[in-house]
């Protein structure tokens, strides 16, 4: 009996939106990588038409040395250096790298997502070290990409949320998502103090499962406590995405139109 093809994850909570999905993954290695088959059940690859509309492309870091070495410096440094730790070395050290892009319309499944993830497995089994999964701003080991769950779906698996350090607006910390655009849809934010970090978080993180799962935005309204409920407006300050390197987003807050300054005390 044949092994029946993956399945493609689905979207339970499908609303076609205008925005396209775009992801974009780069996974380095050291060595030439090793000749092995893509087998589609094997590494959960569910769309062959898919496969074919990614841009798939090998550098060599001999060739393209100040686009390459970019990849660890300045911000994207600070950042493999937190995700990598010790194995940031393995990152540093490679000679070539393999750029993974796809770009489709939106659709009622998570096909895309899954075909990149397959794809990254692939060039992990033929001895990639070190993948980075860029709209996340995330980079993962070998080891840490074959350990995680790819049976469905998983927010937290394609989804960082962000609290920067300093305040962003009139004392406000900027708390924030990146990966929502490989759904296709906008990326949230919300202004808070720190101490309401925690409660946000657990917030924009179950609205952004619910995005993934194929909501719209302007679908979302979110009990967080007593009396408050948390829906999305679209983000006005162009300037704000901009500086943030985000496709698109929406400010979470409060449907009475009060701050959210204060809710982590109000939250169970």
């Amino acid at each position: 009996m044949v092994d029946p093809e993956p399945a493609c994850w689905p979207r339970p909570y499908f609303q076609r939106g205008e925005q396209p999905t775009k992801i974009f993954f780069v996974c380095f290695a050291k060595e030439p990588l090793a000749e092995l088959e893509l087998d589609r059940r094997r590494f959960g690859v569910p769309d062959v038409e898919l496969l074919r509309a990614m841009d798939i492309r090998e550098h060599h870091r001999a060739e393209t040395r100040e686009w390459f070495e970019g990849w660890w410096s300045k911000s994207f440094g600070v950042i493999a250096e937190r995700d990598l730790g010790e194995a940031s070395t393995e990152l540093t050290a490679s000679d070539r790298c393999v750029t993974l892009r796809l770009e489709p319309p939106d659709r009622a499944d998570l096909a895309p997502i899954q075909t990149a993830w397959g794809v990254a497995r692939w060039l992990c089994a033929r001895g990639a070290s070190v993948v980075l999964d860029v709209h996340a701003f995330r980079f993962r080991t070998r080891k840490a990409v074959e350990e995680l769950d790819y049976s469905g779906s998983d927010v937290e698996r394609d989804v960082k949320i962000v609290l920067e350090n300093q305040p962003t607006r009139a004392g406000l910390h900027l708390l924030h998502t990146r990966g929502l655009c490989k759904f296709a849809r906008p990326e949230l934010v919300c202004f808070i103090r720190p101490d309401d970090a925690g409660v946000m978080g657990r917030s924009l993180n179950q609205i952004a499962r619910t995005l993934m799962e194929g909501a719209l935005a302007e679908q979302i309204r979110l009990r967080a406590a007593d009396g408050i409920e948390l829906v999305t407006r679209p983000e006005m300050d162009g300037s704000l995405i901009d500086s943030l390197g985000l496709e698109a987003a929406v400010v979470v807050g409060r449907s009475d139109g009060a701050e959210l300054a204060g809710i982590g005390r109000l939250a169970p």
